[in-house]
């Protein structure tokens, strides 16, 4: 069994207090030392995971996602209201969908997201995989959005299955969230830790420029940087809020 392919199940918590956390850690942030890392802390963070991944065996996962930054119950719903300058511009729904799809010989739970920001509305149903350490992969995408649609699957189409979440976090990480020919990459990084706070930055580098590229690093990319995000999840309750860099708006956890 390699270590790229397996995982820890956790339980998950209320997400009750959410608005709460969001409104202090923007504060914690504003300051040089932000949330802060936890001192000491020792954790193998993704340390021997091969990310993206070229192969899955089915036989490392397991059939629930119940990782505590990212924990997907059957039929849970989330939403987000999404503000710009203190004006509502919109608002994210977000549904875990009952029952499993079946990718690359997984069962993988599906999440379906509804973005409506402006007026511009985009729906994805994202698929997510635990391994046996408790690290969530996401394993393929369905989207509809106004430039068109985008699906994939890990193991179709030179498709590889990224990191959606680690089984524990480590300030300073990162990785590979997809790695999809024709589609940008999605690269994340851990910005900020605490023992119950972590927040990412997700950016895109674009896609490959021609059809050549390997996906082995970031080389034979188009010029220019795609869209980034900063997202924040408390361990218990999952994604708390989300901010769009590049149109400004930040969406929190509705209470």
């Amino acid at each position: 069994m390699t270590r790229a392919l397996r995982a820890v199940r956790r339980a998950r918590g209320s997400a009750a207090v959410a608005a709460s956390l969001v409104a202090a850690l923007a504060g914690t942030l504003s300051g040089c030392a932000g949330i802060g890392q936890p001192a000491p802390y020792d954790s193998p963070g993704i340390n021997g995971l091969v990310i993206p991944t070229p192969t899955i065996d089915a036989g490392d996962f397991v059939e629930v996602v119940d990782n505590p930054w990212l924990a997907l119950e059957p039929g849970a719903e989330w939403t987000y209201d999404a503000v710009d300058a203190g004006r509502r511009v919109g608002s994210i729904e977000a549904a875990v969908l009952d029952g499993t799809t079946a990718v690359a010989g997984l069962a993988a739970t599906g999440v379906t997201t509804t973005t409506d920001i402006e007026g511009a509305r985009e729906t994805a149903t994202r698929y997510y995989a635990q391994d046996e350490d408790g690290n969530v992969w996401l394993v393929g995408v369905d989207a509809d959005r106004p430039g068109g649609e985008v699906s994939w699957r890990a193991g179709q189409g030179g498709a590889q299955a990224g990191l959606a979440m680690p089984a524990d976090p480590r300030l300073g990480d990162g990785w590979l969230t997809y790695d999809v020919p024709g589609l940008p990459r999605a690269s994340t990084t851990i910005e900020q830790r605490s023992r119950d706070l972590v927040q990412a930055r997700v950016a895109e580098t674009g896609a490959p420029d021609d059809g050549t590229d390997d996906g082995t690093d970031d080389g034979g990319t188009d010029d220019g940087a795609g869209a980034a995000t900063r997202t924040v999840y408390e361990k218990g309750v999952g994604l708390v809020s989300v901010e769009d860099l590049t149109a400004g708006w930040t969406a929190a956890l509705r209470d």
